[in-house]
């Protein structure tokens, strides 16, 4: 079976639904820019002059805006996009003459799903490429209007090293630490370490924060234990003064081995926004939660797949009931989308308790909107 050809009709309905998409993604994003800075308009000019509030305005919502997109203005502007699209072309009666030609309802709209699929596919893109890249101009957002993502007396019990780590402050802006006590816990085959240091700095190679990556402790002490839990006496320097030895080494560096990464000190709202799928997956493989991560990991999948859900839901209904009460058949579309995000939520929150194995609360409801949407499609009457 040949593809459908691009002919005149589709160029036309195509055109129209990428001006009104353009012109609601512009008018979403001013809208969420101009409420949400109103509602922080305090952590912008608190202490700044008017120029500098501008400055810091401007780099804060450069940097946020991709994850917005991504995270909750994709799908809305897909599917007020679509139903706009309908509703002038049957308030204008341009349907009559492409039904005069012989053309169905589901072949006018196809192009409209196509594109609602390429958006999709964009937002997959960008959530993976884009914005772990630019996590740490994010963060530099943050930290500019909050002045502060510190957050005090931070432990993690890391159980590949068998150590008990302490900060007395972290910053997870700058991914530093400060006050930093590492004290062994479990039992190792290897020498144990006690290690106290003013500040730990994590280094990595990539954005990604997942490959590479380490602890470089700045400032201080460490004393070596050996397998039978007896302190390791370093031998005195060549040449050093005195006739007994430091029960302890210092030094100005130090790298730590440690399975601790910076999301495992993260705020868990903010953390997984900013990840990638290498990050969600080595999260959900080391994390005593590992279903709730595992759900975030294939809901990575699942979610950019909304746009075309929601559009496949709200084209038949819209259609039906546009030449009736454009409205009412609005609501209607609006009703059954909320639907979907609160079934696609109870599925993944049973997916989260072990109801329902993960991959299965993360593509149930997906899986079951879509059928609805295509039955609903394909009933439509010309």
């Amino acid at each position: 079976m040949k593809p459908p050809r691009v002919d005149t009709l589709d160029r036309y309905v195509l055109g129209r639904f990428l001006t009104i998409y353009g012109a609601n993604l512009i008018c979403f994003n001013l809208l969420f820019v101009l409420i949400d800075g109103m509602t922080h308009l305090d952590d912008f000019t608190k202490d700044r002059t008017t120029g500098e509030a501008l400055a810091v305005f401007y780099q804060y919502y450069a940097a946020i805006t991709p994850l917005v997109f991504c995270q909750i203005l994709g799908p809305v502007v897909s599917v007020c996009s679509a139903l706009f699209c309908i509703t002038t072309l049957q308030r204008s009666n341009e349907f009559t003459p492409i039904l005069a030609s012989g053309r169905s309802y589901q072949r006018a709209l196809l192009p409209i799903l196509v594109a609602s699929l390429v958006v999709s596919g964009s937002i997959f893109l960008i959530q993976e490429l884009w914005i772990p890249k630019t996590v740490s101009d994010i963060r530099a957002a943050h930290e500019s209007r909050q002045r502060s993502g510190g957050r005090r007396h931070v432990k993690f019990i890391d159980r590949v090293y068998g150590n008990l780590i302490l900060f007395t402050g972290y910053d997870r802006f700058r991914q530093q630490a400060e006050g930093v006590l590492v004290v062994p816990m479990l039992r190792r085959t290897g020498p144990a370490l006690f290690i106290r240091a003013d500040k730990a700095v994590w280094h990595s190679p990539n954005e990604s924060r997942t490959a590479g990556g380490y602890w470089v402790l700045q400032e201080g002490v460490v004393q070596e234990y050996g397998p039978d839990g007896l302190l390791v006496v370093p031998e005195p320097a060549a040449g050093a003064d005195g006739t007994s030895s430091k029960l302890w080494q210092e030094f100005q560096t130090h790298r730590l081995d440690s399975s601790l990464w910076p999301g495992d000190l993260e705020h868990k709202a903010d953390e997984a926004a900013y990840m990638s799928l290498a990050d969600l997956r080595r999260k959900a493989s080391t994390s005593p939660e590992k279903s709730g991560w595992g759900m975030k990991y294939f809901s990575r999948f699942a979610y950019p797949i909304t746009n075309f859900v929601l559009v496949l839901l709200g084209l038949p209904v819209i259609v039906y009931f546009g030449n009736r009460n454009t409205f009412f058949g609005a609501l209607i579309a609006v009703a059954i989308c909320t639907c979907y995000f609160v079934a696609n939520s109870i599925c993944q929150d049973l997916g989260i308790q072990g109801a329902l194995p993960v991959r299965v609360g993360s593509t149930l409801a997906p899986i079951l909107f879509t059928s609805l949407g295509a039955t609903l499609y394909r009933g439509i009457h010309s």
